[in-house]
């Protein structure tokens, strides 16, 4: 049997079961839920799961394959199949295995009332344990997006912390130059001022040499007014700031 045998038996199998879901139509479910019991009932009678939900999913809505499950309806419908053609009751048999089988001398025999009900316990019994374990891993992921999100605040408090560590760097940094800046303006000035105090000086020594008695009239006079604010000023110097 090809892979695509496989899948077609499966499918079509399957598809049996979800059509016999959908046409009870049991009260309070959804289309999820009667997907699930579809499926429960597949696992309870065939006694192994079924696999190809995926390819369900893209097969269902197909139209080749719907057209092929009409044809189905309506040859089941008839009861005959003398007008349909025999590529067309090749694919509907195929589509559908067991209805084939069913035609053979060889087919099984009808299920029993007490088989029957038997089956649809395992099924429901099946399907409530799927439930179960479908509701257990909706709460384990529920749990996970919990974690998930608690790791995530602890991520975002810890990247918080940081940049507040950062800015609070940043400041002393910021204080730090600007104490260094102040201390460099206040050197250079002093550095000025010492410069200053220093030429002064010099100067002041310079005129205080200055031999008056050598100098012309106009000289004199002008150095000796000099020399005079020279000595006023070392003596203020001396004697300190005034009372």
């Amino acid at each position: 049997m090809s892979r695509w045998d496989h899948i077609k038996a499966e499918v079509s199998k399957f598809s049996g079961y979800m059509a016999e879901m959908i046409r009870s139509n049991p009260s309070g479910m959804s289309d999820a839920d009667k997907l699930v019991a579809a499926a429960a009932d597949f696992a309870s009678v065939k006694k192994h799961n079924f696999t190809l939900m995926h390819c369900w999913q893209i097969l269902k809505d197909e139209p080749k394959w719907m057209e092929l499950k009409r044809k189905m309806d309506t040859l089941q419908n008839s009861g005959s199949r003398e007008n349909v053609p025999p590529s067309v009751q090749r694919d509907i048999f195929d589509l559908h295995p067991e209805k084939s089988s069913s035609t053979s001398p060889s087919r099984k025999r009808p299920m029993g009332r007490d088989t029957s009900k038997e089956a649809k316990k395992k099924a429901a019994s099946a399907s409530s344990e799927y439930m179960s374990k479908m509701h257990d891993l909706c709460v384990q992921k529920t749990e996970l997006f919990k974690e998930t999100e608690g790791e995530r605040k602890a991520r975002l408090d810890e990247i918080v912390t940081i940049e507040k560590v950062k800015v609070e760097e940043a400041r002393k940094h910021r204080k730090m130059m600007l104490d260094i800046e102040r201390e460099r303006l206040a050197l250079d000035k002093q550095r000025f001022q010492n410069e200053a105090e220093k030429k002064e000086k010099e100067e002041d020594e310079r005129i205080l040499a200055i031999n008056l008695d050598q100098c012309l009239p106009m000289q004199r006079m002008y150095y000796q007014v000099l020399q005079e604010d020279i000595i006023q000023k070392l003596m203020s110097r001396h004697r300190g700031p005034t009372q």
